[in-house]
């Protein structure tokens, strides 16, 4: 899509003519304002900009406005022609600078070499997030329920669609979300999350809409929401089911067509915005007592991804430990024979929050000793809150499987080490002297937490 922003009627009617008879799709603009506008409405692939356009008519004015159409290309074209503009249009981020009257063969080369940078930038910024989330896109487990979670991200990330992330408390679902983003064409704008429940009900419609100055008491200045940060982003909503009432009508109305007001605003401003949605509470039964609207509900719903408990992870709780202890601030430190089978074999009501949280507090108050920090049960125990004396006497002995699964760990850890270091943390050269993919090598460094 071209966004033409440009005074001139007859030369925006002509010019729009040009370019849809060229098999482009054209909106078009007529000062600055509207061009910001439908810009943040529907983006642009490329942006055409006339510099001195109304309220202003000052080409300096039109040089301010480039930076707020990034990261799209933008096309100058002006009638105040001249070299040090031409310079000041460049060094605000124009990717062109076109005198006019525009010659409409060279309009179409730029056009086109500006819509193929377009193209190549999505595609890089793509590659970039895929490469970043790795093959556990952050969400660390071998288990079955992990597996199939991470393969439905991927196939709803590249889609439009709202998404549920359902899941207790404590197992991730901001991480779900991160990598919904990562692995979308979103990846290059802003995820900005809200915790519903977090923000005062009468701070709520501010926080996501802004307001503008003297809107109300302590409102000293026009301060834009969340809404318009996360602009062509994502927008993600912990714990939606602690939205209050009144806030829920005004959230339908934005996803019902994406136009919303700023507190004490009277014009209808729009944001083009993916939302997710989490919560641990039961958002049917909620419905059906009343406290959460049903119609809001089915506009979140969308596609709904659970987000298993730790419970229910076979096999994740030492992977994650072992994950969490390596990111441990301090002297190194590992677990004693028969550690990992004491942390898989215990309840965690509180999930991965939990699981994180103890092995922290286990590793600060593990003794040191001359190859660092060793942390067993009674620490373990301990960190738990349960009697350490008692979780020993009672834990069985360790299996020599554990213990050897944890000696090829940490060879393969310390071998990837010594390799980064030797190649300068070059990733493509550490992979082949290991003899390993590069993707392989990225699988690996983030399960071990090397990254």
């Amino acid at each position: 899509m071209i966004l033409l922003a440009d005074d001139e009627p007859a030369f925006q009617r002509l010019t729009a003519g040009w370019l849809r008879s060229l098999g482009h799709e054209v909106i078009t603009a007529g000062d600055g304002d509207t061009a910001r506008s439908a810009f943040e409405a529907h983006g642009a692939d490329v942006v055409l900009l006339d510099l001195a356009m109304p309220p202003h008519h000052d080409p300096e004015a039109g040089l301010a406005l480039i930076r707020q159409f990034a990261p799209s290309p933008v096309v100058v074209m002006t009638g105040h022609a001249d070299q040090p503009l031409a310079l000041k249009a460049i060094e605000a981020g124009a990717w062109d600078f076109l005198a006019k009257p525009v010659d409409p063969d060279m309009l179409k080369v730029v056009v086109e070499r500006a819509l193929e940078r377009a193209r190549l930038a999505r595609e890089l910024a793509a590659a970039q997030a895929r490469e970043h989330s790795a093959e556990d896109m952050g969400l660390i487990g071998q288990s079955q329920a992990m597996v199939s979670l991470r393969d439905l991200i991927r196939r709803v990330a590249p889609t439009t669609l709202p998404v549920m992330v359902l899941g207790p408390s404590g197992t991730g679902k901001e991480l779900v979300a991160r990598a919904i983003h990562a692995a979308s064409p979103r990846a290059a704008r802003t995820l900005v999350p809200v915790h519903c429940g977090a923000v005062p009900a009468d701070l709520l419609e501010s926080e996501l809409f802004g307001h503008l100055k003297g809107s109300f008491t302590g409102a000293h200045a026009d301060r834009p929401g969340l809404v318009e940060t996360a602009s062509h982003g994502t927008l993600f909503l912990d714990e939606i089911g602690e939205m209050p009432a009144a806030m829920q009508v005004k959230l339908l109305r934005f996803l019902a067509d994406g136009s919303y007001q700023p507190v004490g605003a009277r014009d209808v401003r729009h944001a083009n915005v993916r939302i997710i949605a989490a919560t641990h509470r039961d958002l049917a039964a909620a419905v059906a007592e009343g406290s959460f609207r049903e119609d809001l509900y089915y506009r979140l719903k969308g596609v709904v991804l659970k987000v298993p408990a730790l419970e229910d992870r076979a096999g994740d709780v030492a992977l994650l430990a072992r994950v969490f202890l390596r990111r441990v601030d301090g002297a190194p430190a590992h677990f004693a024979p028969g550690a990992l089978e004491w942390l898989e074999g215990h309840g965690w009501p509180g999930n991965v929050r939990e699981l994180r949280s103890v092995v922290e507090c286990a590793a600060a108050l593990a003794p040191q000793s001359p190859g660092g920090r060793v942390i067993g049960i009674a620490d373990l125990a301990f960190a738990m809150g349960e009697d350490a004396a008692t979780a020993v006497a009672e834990s069985p002995p360790p299996s020599s499987r554990q213990s050897l699964q944890e000696e090829v760990m940490e060879l393969e850890r310390r071998r990837i080490t010594e390799a980064l270091e030797r190649t300068g943390h070059n990733h493509t050269h550490t992979a082949r002297e290991l003899g390993l993919s590069r993707v392989g090598l990225l699988k690996k460094m983030d399960r071990m937490a090397l990254r």
